[in-house]
Parts: structure tokens; sequence; C-alpha cells
């Protein structure tokens, strides 16, 4: 067995991969293999490029010839390791390709050209997205943003995660699809959101199971106001009647939560009600009258975290979890100089998100991809040491 420590340079993986080779050979010779001849084969390690010497054997019976280190090592048409093309891929997730050439270059003294990471990117984001996902926490939050395109009009991204105390999942990507290409999910659940109908339409089960972010509901009103004409100061006016009720509402549940007085909960959000529909009576009266119909008809929707506290669910009354991810594909998306295919955004974020939202998936990916379970040809196996630096897909 070749120790880890000795797999230090290309010279030592390179010895070490043609005596395992040799010893296959042998091993075949004894089933009527034959060696037939031998050729050279670039490959791109992590280590640096190796120039192997590759030998074919031939079946005496069938004269079937193969070269069975490819097959070991899953090598076969391929030029650069698996863990070099997740390498690229996850640098490629945080830094521009240009900057992921330059910094993989510095880190390996290889250079591997931008349009091959970009290809790397395609694989791996396209393996990830076909792998399947369930949302199994009770709260699922959705939001959407544009990118620039290499088409005339942006790209629309609309993502999905799953929440609980323990940490977040993606659930859902979609890029210039619409909502209802995100699976509903299967279980009982809470819909975070902002007030967009077609999130709540295609992913709420119904209108009772809907979290109406607060500071969006804030915002989604001081903006009706504007297009009906507010002046800045009155709505400033309305920013903090409305902040008041809402945040007095918060900081009581908070309190009530903890000495268990559901009671008083219960009273703070009828209290809570009456009051954001005295406010848009207001409005009404001033002729507000988009704004004044906004606040009552998702003034319930506003209430639903503190009504579920009732029940032992305890569900977040913003989705600044989801804004925070919102800038996460900003960061990285949305460059002046960035324009994106639909194919290609979409299998970077893939990439982005879920290695952004779930740490332990993407680890649990980044090592079934370096070394995939698969049931080899031939009858020896490669050491796991020289699979961990070679295979390829």
């Amino acid at each position: 067995m070749v120790a880890e420590e000795r797999i230090k340079t290309t010279g030592s993986l390179k010895t070490s991969i043609e005596a395992v080779q040799e010893g296959v050979v042998k091993d075949l010779g004894g089933k009527g293999w034959k060696r037939a001849a031998t050729y050279t084969r670039t490959l791109v390690t992590m280590l640096g490029v190796l120039n192997l010497r590759i030998v074919k054997v031939r079946d005496a019976s069938t004269g079937r010839v193969t070269s069975p280190i490819l097959d070991m090592l899953a090598i076969r048409r391929r030029k650069y390791s698996r863990e070099v093309k997740i390498v690229c891929a996850d640098m490629a997730a945080r830094l521009s390709y240009n900057d992921s050439k330059i910094e993989f270059e510095k880190t390996t003294g290889i250079v591997i050209p931008k349009r091959t990471i970009h290809s790397f990117v395609q694989e791996i984001g396209a393996l990830i997205a076909s792998s399947p996902r369930k949302a199994n926490d009770i709260v699922l939050m959705a939001d959407g943003t544009k990118t620039h395109s290499v088409y005339s009009t942006d790209n629309e991204v609309r993502v999905a995660i799953s929440c609980s105390p323990e940490g977040k999942s993606l659930f859902g990507l979609t890029v210039n699809k619409g909502w209802d290409s995100i699976p509903k999910a299967t279980g009982p659940h809470i819909l975070v959101s902002d007030a967009e109908r077609s999130i709540r339409s295609s992913l709420a089960e119904n209108s009772d199971d809907i979290q109406l972010d607060l500071v969006h509901a804030v915002k989604e009103s001081l903006f009706k106001l504007w297009g009906e004409g507010m002046s800045k100061q009155e709505r400033d006016e309305v920013s903090r009647e409305m902040k008041i009720i809402l945040f007095t509402l918060v900081n009581s549940v908070k309190k009530h939560r903890e000495d268990k007085d559901f009671k008083a909960i219960e009273t703070r959000v009828e209290s809570t009600l009456i009051e954001l529909r005295e406010l848009a009576r207001h409005l009404w009266r001033r002729g507000y009258r988009k704004a004044s119909n906004f606040i009552s008809h998702n003034a319930r929707l506003m209430v639903t975290f503190a009504k579920l506290v009732a029940i032992g669910l305890d569900i977040p009354y913003t989705s600044n979890i989801m804004e925070r991810m919102m800038g996460e594909i900003a960061k990285r998306c949305k460059h002046k100089w960035a324009h994106w295919s639909t194919k290609g955004l979409d299998n970077m974020l893939w990439i982005l998100l879920i290695r952004y939202t779930d740490t332990k998936s993407y680890e649990a990916f980044w090592k079934q991809y370096i070394h995939p379970s698969r049931i080899r040809l031939m009858p020896t196996t490669p050491q796991p040491v020289l699979a961990h630096h070679l295979t390829v897909r």
C-alpha cells in the first residue's frame, strides 16, 4: 500500500500509479490477457501535470484491447482529476472565472483556461441540481432577484429554502421559470415571504399558512403610499405608526412566550389586528385606497407567527435569512460586467447556494464526487490514495 505521506510530488505519484499498473497487468497475465502496447497519457492533478506511461492489454480469446489503469481510476477520455474540477468550481462560486484561474495558478502552478473552469461548473452544478430534495422543516422561505443576462431581458432567479432551528437548506431554485416550477413541500409548512402573490399561490398550502415579512409589509405599504402621492413626511409618520403596532406585538410575544402566558399573546394579537384595520380605515378616508387595501387584506398574515406560539411553533416574523442569501447571489452574480446565460447561471447558483445553505451536504457531495462509489470491471481496485488524486469523471 502507498502511504499518504509519500504522495507529495508528481514524480512519486507517477511512480506509484505505474507500480500499481504493473501489478494489475501481471495479475491479468494469469487470466488470459497479454501486454499489447504502451503510450503516454497526460493528466492534470492537484499535485501537478502527470505524463503517465499507460499499458494496453489484449484478451487472447476475444481480441479485446483495454487499458486497465484507466478503467480502475475512471480517467478514460478525461484530462483533469475530479479533485481539480471541484476545487476550481468551488473557487468559481466565490470568485470570477478569471480570478479563479489566477488563484488556482498561484496555488498549484497549473494554468487552467477560464472556459475549462466554466465547464467544470456546468458539470458539477448539474450534478448537485439533480440530487433530490425535501422540505422537512416547518418553515419555507422564498424570494427572487434579477441578474444581467446575455439575452435582451434580465435573468429572473427564484429561490426557496427550508429552515429549522438547526439551520437552513436549499429546497428549490429556478432561473427564468415561474414559481410553479418549484415543487410544493410535501408536509405541512408555513411560508415566510414578501407580498408577491405568485410566491404565495405556488408555495403556500392555504392562506392561513403564510407569515408576511413584517419589514416588507411596512416597505410595501410605504411604496403604495408613494405611488398614491403621499409626501415623505407623512409616509415617515405612517411608517413609525405601523412599526410601533407590529413590533409591539413582536416584543409582547417574546415576553409572554417565556412565561407561557398565551392568553396575553392572544389578546395582543387581537389588539394588533384592530390597530392595523383602524390605520387602513384612516388611510382610506384620506384617499389612499391601495395602501389601505393592502394593510386591511394582509393584516392577518402579519400576525401568523404570534398565533402559532400558542401551539408551540416558533417561526420567524421576517425573512432576513433569505435576504442574506440574496446578498450572496448579488456578491457573485450581479456585477455590472457579468452577463449570464440561463444554464450557466443555474449551475453556478446550485454550487453557490448549496455551499452557503448546507455545509454538510456540500462536503458530502465533495467527498462522493472525488471518491465515487462504483463497481469496477477490472479485477484489481486502485489504492485509495491514488484514487483521491486521480479519479475523474
